[in-house]
Parts: C-alpha cells; structure tokens; sequence
C-alpha cells in the first residue's frame, strides 16, 4: 500500500487515514457564517468533511502511531485506521507506542474494540500528564453532561492501557517524543515534537480543525474547544513556532496527505502542503 510519506532526518513518517469527519460551519463562534463558506470552498447543504490522519513511523526497531483513530463509534466513514495500516504492513499488535496528543474521541476511541479490549494489545501509551489525570478524575456536580460522556468513555478507552500508560510532562522524551503543552482545545493538549539529528517534524493533533479557516484566521474558536481563549493563546503560538522554525508539521485534520509547512502571509499564516 502506497502511503503518503515525509522525511525527517532518518525518520519515514507515514500518514493513514481513520476516514473522514463530518462537521459543520455550525461549530465556529466567532465567524460569520458567509465568511467561513468561503474560505472553505462551500458546503454539502452545511455539512464538510475533514479528514483524521494518524501518523506512523519506526525507530529503533520500535513502531510508533501517533493517536489512534475514531474506531466504529462515531460515524461510518470513520474507524478505518487498522485495515489501512494493515494494509500497509502494520498490523495493530505490532505497533509499540501510541503518542496521543489528546483524549478525545476521534482520536482515542480506536483504542479499543466493542467490548474494551485493546486494539493494540502490545502498545505503550505516551500522554501528557494533565490530559490524562484530567479525563481520568471522577465527575465533578458542576460538569456538564456532555463533559462526563466524553470522561466516562475515556476511562472505557483507557482502561486496558492503564499499566502501561506514560504520563509525560514537557521537557521528557522517548525515543525522541517530547510533549508540548498546547491546552485549550483540551486541558493537556498536546504537541508532540519528534527529534531525528538537527532536524524534527511537530504532530500538532487539534490545533486546528478546519485548516481553511483557522491557519489564516487563528483567533477563530469552535465550540470543540473546552477553553476557546486558551486554544486561541496556544494557536498563535504554535504557528509562531512553525513558522519561525520552518518545522515539517503534521495534522490530525489537515488536508491531505496531512503534512506541511506553516508561512507567514502578512499579519497571519498560510499553508504549504508537502
């Protein structure tokens, strides 16, 4: 199976697909509705779709798989992360860590099977420590209901990983992983920089969502973030920091083949696609 790919020093990133997500203009906050029509291209009657790349390399005779997909439980264009690495010779059982760059569905529901079992029984999980003790606290009478679902599935996703789980804090590393904090869109999102020589690539998860719309205009929140100033302040700061470092970066919901280069575009940024 031919497989989008980049090269970071001695490092093949490849990206595979979980499938496609579809969202609406609905979820943006602060745009006007014309506006974001644009930038995007239009709608299929208000819906788009934006895609859910994970990202796989080896290292040290080690496979690791950046975040894990949706699995079957959210739409049926999802969900199809195992077979597309299967078919590009990575059976799950083979993979060795999964760096996620946050706990939220689309991105960790495909840890596990119907019945919780994991997908991938042999596999390490690295986490930021505040995204995991966040999600993996009780409920609290003051959290919504829609927070508690999404804890309370994260628990069921996490559960068969719970003794081999990493929880990670800025400045550590594995296997050249080190975690950077970007919360906002999450409490512990995360922004995984991937070190090979003098050169790395930045797995950048939900920084943005609608690629079209938030690289050019980063102050636009969505209702997906759970602190929409923090997502914005971490935002800015992350396409700063690509942008001055000219660093490969790669996007859970970045058009394909998910991978590329920030630029400064007067005031904003723009996007080169690898």
């Amino acid at each position: 199976m031919n497989t989008p790919s980049f090269r970071i020093g001695d490092l093949d990133i490849r990206s595979f697909s979980d499938g496609i997500l579809r969202t609406s203009l609905d979820m943006i906050v602060n745009m006007e509705r014309a506006q974001s029509e644009g930038l995007v291209g239009g709608t299929d009657n208000g819906w788009l779709f934006i895609p859910v790349n994970n990202f796989a390399f080896r290292r040290e005779g080690k496979t690791l798989l950046i975040d894990a997909g949706a699995g079957n439980t959210m739409q049926p264009t999802l969900g199809k992360l195992p077979e597309n690495l299967r078919a590009g010779g990575i059976p799950p059982e083979s993979v060795d860590y999964i760096v996620l760059t946050h706990i939220h569905p689309d991105h960790a529901n495909g840890l596990v099977d119907d019945k919780g079992e994991a997908i991938y029984p042999n596999a390490e999980i690295l986490v930021h420590a505040d995204e995991y003790d966040f999600w993996m606290a009780e409920n609290q009478p003051g959290d919504s209901a829609k927070l508690q679902a999404v804890r309370d599935r994260n628990k069921f996703n996490m559960r068969p990983y719970r003794e081999r789980t990493r929880r990670m804090r800025d400045g550590e590393e594995v296997l050249g992983c080190t975690p950077i904090l970007a919360a906002g869109h999450s409490p512990g999102h995360t922004c995984w920089r991937v070190m090979s020589g003098r050169e790395s690539f930045l797995a950048w998860g939900d920084i943005v969502h609608l690629s079209a719309v938030q690289i050019s205009h980063p102050d636009t929140a969505l209702t997906y973030d759970l602190d929409p100033d923090k997502a914005r302040q971490s935002r800015h700061r992350i396409l700063d920091m690509a942008a001055n470092e000219r660093v490969v970066v790669a996007g859970a919901h970045v058009n394909a083949p998910g991978f590329g280069h920030v630029v400064r575009k007067g005031a904003t940024y723009a996007f080169e696609s690898a």
